[in-house]
């Protein structure tokens, strides 16, 4: 493929400013999620004062990321429009040069976001309890037991245990579990080849072209030939025994525009879950006591 002339990048960028300006066309709606959505974690007495800081900044934090997201959504929308204005060679030299990292992005959002509610969640409604219950130990699963015992990194499916556990005692926690689950699950790490797992920890599909993962390894049952009564062969497992496999594979690229849309609907979710997480925290602080 050749680069881009000048003539094409300003050509090409002037078509995408111009639909980031007008902007009425693009997906998702340009509302942003609300900043301070629950006024009481600043008016209700935590068991420690500093709590309030840790509680209403990590909320603030996690709807900056929500919003962040929204935003590379939109103008990953703008340029899916210029996109398909314009032949297969223009087309994959915008997208390496400019669309590519912004893919990129968006597509980490539905993990992390699942992860961050996690530790919203968790962190908030553990002092949400501590204030109504004094009795109550400070202490989270894979908190160091012994002075010289590092701290656990625990997994997500842990980690979600003892969240499900923590929003029991409040009728909103069910419908924020639901919608929280929903994120990053295993239909969308299938339909998007778990393109976040594998450029963390490998090499992910690409983009519109090209394969990847063009051979392939595999540890499968050991097969050996048997001789039949006429005198042909079957192949038939050898029990108890494995064997390395070598073949070609090839992973198929992520459509541009229907990598967009799946992630677009992971986003609806996570708006969703944010609903429910801020009537979840809004029905729980509605319990403590005011600050003096």
């Amino acid at each position: 493929m050749e680069p881009l002339t000048n003539a094409q990048r300003r050509a090409v960028l002037s078509e995408f400013l111009d639909r980031i300006e007008d902007g009425k066309a693009l997906l998702p709606d340009p509302n942003p999620l609300p900043y301070d959505p629950v006024p009481a974690i600043a008016t209700v007495a935590w068991s420690i004062p500093i709590v309030v800081e840790m509680v209403a900044g990590e909320l603030c934090e996690l709807t900056n990321q929500l919003n962040h997201w929204r935003a590379g959504l939109r103008r990953w929308h703008a340029w899916n429009q210029v996109l398909a204005a314009h032949g297969d060679e223009v087309r994959w030299m915008t997208e390496w040069e400019w669309v590519e990292p912004l893919a990129f992005h968006c597509m980490f959002q539905p993990s992390g976001t699942r992860d961050r509610f996690t530790m919203v969640a968790t962190n908030a409604l553990h002092q949400v309890r501590m204030a109504l219950d004094q009795k109550l130990k400070d202490e989270l699963l894979g908190d160091a037991t012994h002075p010289t015992a590092p701290k656990r990194h625990l997994s997500r499916r842990d980690k979600e245990k003892q969240l499900r556990a923590l929003v029991t005692p409040w009728s909103t926690g069910k419908a924020f579990v639901q919608a929280h689950g929903q994120l990053d699950d295993v239909a969308h790490r299938r339909s998007t080849s778990d393109f976040r797992n594998r450029a963390s920890h490998g090499i992910a599909p690409r983009f519109s072209i090209g394969l990847t993962h063009i051979v392939t390894r595999a540890c499968v049952q050991a097969t050996r030939l048997e001789e039949q009564p006429d005198k042909t062969f079957i192949v038939v497992p050898v029990p108890g025994k494995m064997s390395t496999s070598y073949g070609y594979g090839g992973m198929q690229p992520l459509s541009m525009l229907v990598a967009w849309e799946t992630n677009r609907a992971q986003f609806e979710l996570a708006r969703d879950a944010f609903d429910t997480y801020v009537a979840l925290l809004t029905e729980a602080t509605a319990a403590m006591r005011g600050r003096q």
